[in-house]
């Protein structure tokens, strides 16, 4: 009974050891047509493989190179070329009855290249669609579709070119999917990195395969993108004086052709104009999206941009089929706090005096937002109500001739209300117009503009309070005061004039350095009128030097800082 057990044993060893070496020596390159043949028909394209090798005890098939021809609408260019293909087959039923059964397919550094024509149509639409002509011929009882046990992509690369023309690139791309049917969803993840910098990380489910047309197969998924460089990335152009790196968390449903978004962008070093400066602190962004991807718009609703306690409600529509995606918002907030919108005002060109910032108060705004992401134009009201400017007297600013007449300037720049409506572009920021009203101060009003490199030209009616000037206190205030002399009374009536009538003021200089003037006409004006008064009797003739320097004193000494003593 030993001997006998050991003989079956020896026999079968042998018959294993006959059988491999007949799998050795089959050339499993007469399979190759039919194996063309079935993957072709499953995926709709042609399918060329280079030489086959058999690996028997591992159960596959390994091909030296593998070609997934395009649509033909789309050119020649392979759809889908690997150095290899590791093919997983039940290897009985292919040599005994010449019916293929993949197990799993293994693709080493594709490229997969991605294309969208005028049109709107993608070229891996019709995938699984119809019948491609192999390249060679193939056999009978080629089954209508394909079933992958386990599919694997290692170290691709996808070439996604659109309708615009871009180019991007996704490398070190690692695909995983299993179960993959045409007729179920399967479960898939996908991680890849993309050029110019950032890294992607999908992961859901897919399907059931819509064969005519793959954009319309459901998708259920979590999307993150981390370290995404807006520039780099090719969703800004390079030197348009813009950019940002951003984080997003989503969750995203596609259902016939329309995919939803909703999640979290967190954005550093955001700036959304060339005048600006990147955002000092991260932005947060809660979002819903609606895109339809056969035309390539969307819609935006329910999404609030977050800075610390403030919230910014943002919506409207964006075009992502042009090179840069381009917007049709509102941005609306009322009543929000100033000292969370600190980090917000970089971002839009908005650039304060030196060594100051706004304290306190609050903001409120609404806003269209419009044109290509890399070259926005933002229009709209903004008005700031119980603020100060914190580190900047625009009273010390306004110095020389105030200085004269005895009124002190507070530290800081408070404001009571201002308002204006700015037009925000690459090429600066318009006000028109601009009013403010500056507490133990007086009014502003006007207009002017900061241009891209920041430098200032606004022209401004400046009226001092009464209760500051003393104006309209008959013989009291700092216009009587101040007539006992010639220069007095011209300064006293220079200053009731401000109050009644207002002088014309130009600023000037840059943003972080504003300078200020009197406009000569204006001045000239309140001279004339202010220094004789309503009662008064015409002037004595002088000589017209004299005039002359009183004048030339007054624009040499008003609206100057005032010189800290020692100097």
């Amino acid at each position: 009974m030993k001997r006998l057990l050991i003989g079956l044993i020896v026999v079968v060893l042998a018959l294993v050891v006959l059988a491999g070496a007949a799998l050795l020596l089959v050339d499993v390159n007469h399979f190759r047509p039919q194996i063309q043949a079935s993957l072709g028909k499953a995926l709709g394209r042609e399918v060329s493989l280079g030489q086959l090798h058999l690996a028997p005890f591992s159960g596959s098939l390994k091909a030296d190179e593998i070609r997934i021809g395009d649509d033909p609408a789309f050119g020649r260019q392979p759809f889908v070329s690997a150095r290899s293909l590791q093919l997983g087959v039940r290897l009985w039923p292919l040599l005994i009855d010449r019916e293929l059964h993949v197990t799993s397919l293994t693709l080493d550094a594709p490229v997969v290249r991605l294309s969208q024509d005028r049109k709107g149509r993608w070229n891996f639409a019709g995938l699984g669609g119809r019948q491609a002509t192999p390249a060679q011929g193939g056999g009978t009882g080629v089954p209508s579709g394909l079933t992958v046990d386990r599919l694997r992509i290692d170290d691709g690369r996808i070439e996604l070119t659109r309708m615009a023309g871009d180019r991007k690139v996704y490398d070190h791309v690692q695909l995983s999917a299993d179960q993959i049917g045409m007729q179920a969803a399967f479960p898939f993840a996908l991680k890849a990195d993309i050029a110019g910098g950032g890294t992607l990380a999908l992961d859901g489910k897919l399907g059931p395969w819509q064969a005519a047309n793959a954009v319309l197969t459901p998708v259920e998924a979590h999307l993150a993108m981390h370290e995404l460089d807006l520039v780099g990335a090719g969703l800004m152009a390079r030197g348009s004086g813009v950019g940002g790196v951003l984080d997003l968390d989503a969750r995203i449903v596609s259902t016939k052709g329309v995919l939803t978004s909703k999640g979290r962008i967190d954005a550093r070093k955001l700036q959304l104009v060339a005048s600006g400066s990147p955002s000092p602190q991260p932005l947060q962004i809660d979002y819903q999206a609606g895109y339809r991807l056969d035309a390539g718009t969307g819609t935006l609703s329910g999404t609030e941009l977050h800075a610390g306690k403030a919230r910014l409600a943002i919506g409207g529509s964006f075009d992502n089929r042009p090179a840069v995606m381009r917007l049709d918002l509102k941005v609306k907030g009322q009543r929000q706090p100033v000292d969370d919108l600190q980090p917000l005002l970089p971002v839009f060109g908005v650039i304060l005096p030196k060594d100051s910032r706004l304290a306190g108060g609050t903001a409120s705004m609404d806003l269209t937002v419009r044109g290509p992401l890399d070259a926005l134009v933002i229009h709209g009201p903004v008005a700031l109500d119980g603020t100060r400017l914190a580190g900047y007297s625009l009273g010390a600013k306004l110095g020389g001739a105030l200085a004269l007449a005895g009124i002190s300037a507070p530290k800081d720049t408070v404001i009571s209300h201002a308002d204006a409506t700015l037009t925000i572009s690459p090429k600066g920021i318009d006000a028109d117009p601009a009013r403010a009203q500056i507490a133990q101060l007086g009014s502003f009003t006007g207009k002017g503009r900061m241009a891209a490199d920041g430098a200032l030209d606004f022209r401004m009616l400046v009226k001092l309070d009464e209760g500051v000037t003393g104006a309209g206190q008959a013989g009291k205030g700092l216009a009587g005061l101040l007539g006992g002399s010639k220069a007095g009374g011209a300064l006293g009536g220079l200053i009731k004039g401000m109050s009644t009538n207002g002088v014309g003021v130009r600023v000037g200089g840059t943003a972080s350095a504003p300078s200020f003037k009197l406009d000569p006409s204006a001045a000239v004006g309140l001279l004339q009128t202010g220094g004789r008064g309503s009662d008064a009797k015409p002037a004595e003739r002088q000589p017209a030097e004299s005039s002359k320097d009183v004048l030339n004193n007054l624009l040499q000494n008003a609206l100057k800082p005032k010189q800290p003593s020692g100097h």
